[in-house]
């Protein structure tokens, strides 16, 4: 299974090689992993410094726009998209979504697209010459092509166990969960889609995560939510609505049970990471 994780490194690399454009896996949720824990990615693959003029004079506008912004748009958007940041640059940016779930996103290339802000370091002016000028209709070109380079990229992770089949019966399960955990998630109406009854739904859930219904809802609620508060900056009453919660005091309270921190305590941490 290693070799074929390297393989999937590799295959970057030459597709880097052959678009002469750097990519970058962005996995705020931290949900690329192998079955034992590790991250599928490397660190130099998941940050975007690693590209000169992204590094020079980052701060947190970069913050804002690459890890807020584009996150947002990205869990609702599916198809890919050209986005310019502050300092005047512009790159590609492809949703990565499988069986109609958002997992994160692929950042291509990086092009001159406005005059910069004053005040940037000379370095990255610098590393902004550098860089070729934005070209609408070969972005669109390579839109198409990396669509399908990520849908290659997520049926391989699927191969590798990093995501789930949705015809398996743990899978209909975590897809029912991530349908349904803003809303009225329930029992019965979980056990009507696996065919079972009540009781026979709860003994599967129990069996297949060691947990229970409303644990699990729990859990999952939870974590879009660190997702959300991590990854956006969105307030803790928009958020809600995403995750199920009653209001945001019983967001903050049910989050602190479950990470032992506050929602301000974790989306500073998350910031400074």
């Amino acid at each position: 299974m290693t070799a074929r994780f390297d393989q999937l490194e590799r295959s970057f690399r030459a597709a880097e090689t052959l678009l002469g454009l750097r990519i970058t896996v962005i996995d705020n949720a931290h949900v690329f992993a192998t079955p034992r824990g590790a991250a599928v990615f490397s660190a130099e693959r998941r940050s975007h410094r690693k590209n000169p003029a992204c590094e020079a004079g980052f701060g947190d506008g970069c913050i804002r726009h690459c890890r807020y912004a584009m996150n947002r748009r990205a869990l609702t958007e599916t198809e890919p998209f050209c986005c310019g940041c502050w300092k005047g640059l512009t790159q590609l940016v492809v949703p990565l979504h499988f069986c109609g779930v958002p997992y994160g996103m692929l950042y291509a290339g990086l092009w001159r697209s406005a005059e910069p802000p004053a005040g940037l370091p000379p370095e990255f002016l610098e590393a902004r010459r550098n860089l070729p000028a934005f070209d609408p209709e070969a972005a669109v070109r390579l839109g198409e092509m990396m669509k399908l380079y990520a849908a290659g990229v997520m049926q391989l992770l699927q191969e590798l166990h990093v995501l789930e089949l949705p015809d398996e019966r743990s899978a209909k399960i975590r897809s029912y969960l991530r349908e349904t955990a803003a809303g009225n998630a329930n029992l019965p109406e979980l056990a009507r889609r696996l065919g079972l009854s009540r009781s026979r739904a709860s003994f599967v859930v129990r069996e297949l995560f060691g947990r229970s219904f409303t644990e699990l809802l729990r859990q999952e609620r939870v974590e879009r939510a660190r997702q959300l508060i991590g990854c956006t900056d969105l307030t803790l009453k928009e958020i809600v609505p995403y995750c199920g919660f009653s209001d945001e005091f019983h967001l903050s309270r049910v989050f602190k049970q479950h990470t032992g921190m506050t929602p301000t305590e974790f989306r500073s941490k998350e910031k400074s990471s």
